[in-house]
Formats: structure tokens, C-alpha cells, sequence
């Protein structure tokens, strides 16, 4: 029997997963806070919810893409939350980029109904939602995952199950601390570079042939910060949240995180600038405005 599948929060990611769904035969239900957005969906052949409530009764998955954790603990918990709609046996499918105890803390409450939970976020950004190649990490019971597994397939061309619940939502935050640590040291590093005088594209093909290269210079660098094209993606203001969340893990276990406060201070002070809704490559711009340089192809 196929399973009835609903997709809560149609926002960059939300709204992508959804189409993906869509596109790949499953019959929908939607439900986002903009009555608007969600009845858009119709049109793609969705079914838009008024309220979350009859979006959970009526569905055995209901797949979550929210802001972060605390709207994850309105909408799931909340008056008219999820867990009092969800049936017996259904599964909750949390890909927000999530904090691992508040995610266990839900997956607690969600189990003394019978309703089981996966934290399932995702890696990829919007061109990968599209072509449904995300990489999804998941955290949750075994039997859970091979469940869902069919339909994350759907979605993600490398999925993950990475341990107990909450662990989806520790592996993205590690990820994600690494990704804006990389990107802010080599804004660093390209801004002494160029204020040095070395020219930018020069500068940054010797880092791509040596120890230095990484993600963000392969990719972040020659597409969007020398070319001066900030497309709209994951934002800084998401990219901040999440190292936020990662900097919390390692003071909760007590691990070392001078590295991890130092970048998270960067980000922030993207944030408090007005840069918060730019595509987190933007944070080369707060460097090079602390460096007094431009890094990019003219430079």
C-alpha cells in the first residue's frame, strides 16, 4: 500500500522536497502558514490543509522543513500539533536543521502515542532538492528508517543512517560548522592575499592545487565570490543558527569549541549587519568590509 505522504513548510527547501514528491508520482498533502503558498501547490496536483490537525490524520508520513527547533516544537507538540492528528504507527520525518536534544525530546512525547520519528536533515542546497540528490543524514530506529527509506530515496541520491535518534541532527551541525569554518578562513585567507597584492584568481588557483583547497574554494569561490554573484541560496542567517546549534552540542558535552566560538562570532556580526538573508557565501563580503579589500576576478 502506498503511503500517504504530507510535506509541512513549502519555504526554499520545504517547497522544492514537495515539488520533487510530486514529480515522482506521490499524491501530496501540504500545509505552510502561508495560506497562499500552500494553495499554489493545488495547481501541481497537492492537496493544501488548513490546519495542521487534518493535514496529520489524514496522512502515515508527514515529512517537517521548518526554521528551527522551536517552530519543530510548535508544530509538532503545539495546540493543534501534529501528535494529536498522527495515527498509531505513522512516522514523523523532521528535515530541519534541528537541535539533537529538543529532537529527542519530541521523538519522547511522540512514542507514548505510538508514533514513530526520524531526524532526517538534508545537504545540497536548491539545485540538488530539485534534481532529488540531496544527501540525507538520518537518525532514529533501524526498522523506522528502512520504512521511509523509499520515499528519502526519492529525494536524496546518498542517504545515511548515522545512529539513534537525534543523530541526523548532530551530524548536519558538524557538517555545517565545518562548511562556514572553511568558508570563513579562506574569505580570511583570500583578503590577506589580495591586500598582500597577490591577485585574487591567481591566488586562488594556487590554494586549488595544494593542501589548501576545500569546498568552499572549489566551488563557493570561482562561482559566487569572485564573480560578485551572490545567488540566493542558504543563508547566512540559517548558516549562524546552525553553528550556533553546533557551538551548544560541544558546550552540553563539554567539548572544545574555541575554533567554533570564534567562527560563530563571525557569522553573527554577518547577521547583525543587515546580511542575514544573503546566500551564506555573502560572509566574504563582512571580511573583505573588515579588510578594506575586494576579493574577486578584478582584484
Amino acid at each position: 500500500m502506498e503511503k500517504r505522504i504530507a510535506v509541512v513548510g513549502l519555504g526554499q527547501m520545504g517547497g522544492r522536497i514537495a515539488r520533487r514528491l510530486l514529480h515522482k508520482g506521490h499524491p501530496i498533502g501540504v500545509f505552510d502558514v502561508d495560506r497562499n503558498l500552500a494553495g499554489s501547490f493545488a495547481a501541481l496536483g497537492a492537496t493544501p490543509y488548513d490546519t495542521i490537525g487534518g493535514l496529520a490524520a489524514a496522512h502515515d508520513m508527514v515529512l517537517t522543513v521548518l526554521p528551527n527547533a522551536d517552530i519543530v516544537k510548535r508544530v509538532v507538540l503545539g495546540g493543534d500539533g501534529l501528535v494529536f492528528g498522527m495515527k498509531k504507527g505513522s512516522v514523523l520525518v523532521d528535515m530541519t536543521s534541528s537541535v539533537p536534544a529538543v529532537t529527542r525530546e519530541i521523538a519522547g512525547i511522540l512514542s507514548q502515542r505510538g508514533i514513530r520519528m526520524l531526524d532526517a536533515p538534508v545537504s545540497g542546497g536548491v539545485q540538488k532538492a530539485e534534481q532529488g540528490a540531496l544527501t540525507i543524514m538520518v537518525g532514529g530506529e533501524a526498522a523506522v528508517f528502512e520504512d521511509a527509506r523509499i520515499v528519502l530515496q526519492d529525494i536524496g541520491s546518498q542517504i545515511f543512517h548515522v545512529g539513534g535518534i537525534g543523530a541526523g541532527h548532530t551530524a548536519k551541525a558538524v557538517n555545517n560548522l565545518i562548511t562556514a569554518t572553511t568558508l570563513a578562513i579562506t574569505s580570511e585567507a583570500m583578503a590577506l592575499g589580495v591586500k598582500m597584492g597577490v591577485n585574487a584568481q591567481a591566488l586562488l588557483d594556487v590554494i586549488n592545487a595544494g593542501s589548501g583547497r576545500s569546498a568552499a574554494s572549489e566551488t563557493k569561490f570561482p562561482q559566487q565570490i569572485l564573480s560578485r554573484k551572490f545567488a540566493p541560496g542558504f543563508s547566512i542567517a540559517l548558516m549562524c543558527k546552525d553553528v550556533g546549534i553546533a557551538l551548544g552540542m560541544a558546550h552540553d558535552v563539554d567539548a572544545p569549541a574555541q575554533i567554533s566560538a570564534a567562527v560563530h562570532e563571525l557569522w553573527k556580526r554577518g547577521v547583525e549587519q543587515g546580511r542575514g538573508d544573503m546566500d551564506h557565501s555573502a560572509i566574504a563580503l563582512v571580511v573583505e568590509e573588515m579588510a578594506g579589500v575586494q576579493i574577486s576576478v578584478a582584484s
